[in-house]
């Protein structure tokens, strides 16, 4: 049941056959709070390449 609760950290992509047309998904949630935890994420995994940019 606990796994049932768990959220999901991970993008899932669904396979599909050929000729299928992807369609978007509505999520639900706090728009500011999800770009606030995917910056920290991305800063966090690509903070050196970041710095490096930032010097161009």
């Amino acid at each position: 049941m606990n796994q049932a609760l768990k959220k999901q950290e991970r993008l899932v992509i669904p396979v599909r056959k050929e000729g299928d047309v992807a369609k978007a998904r509505p999520c639900l949630g706090d728009h500011q709070a999800q770009l606030e935890k995917v910056r920290a994420r991305s800063f966090a995994r690509y903070e050196n390449a970041y710095r490096e940019l930032a010097k161009v």
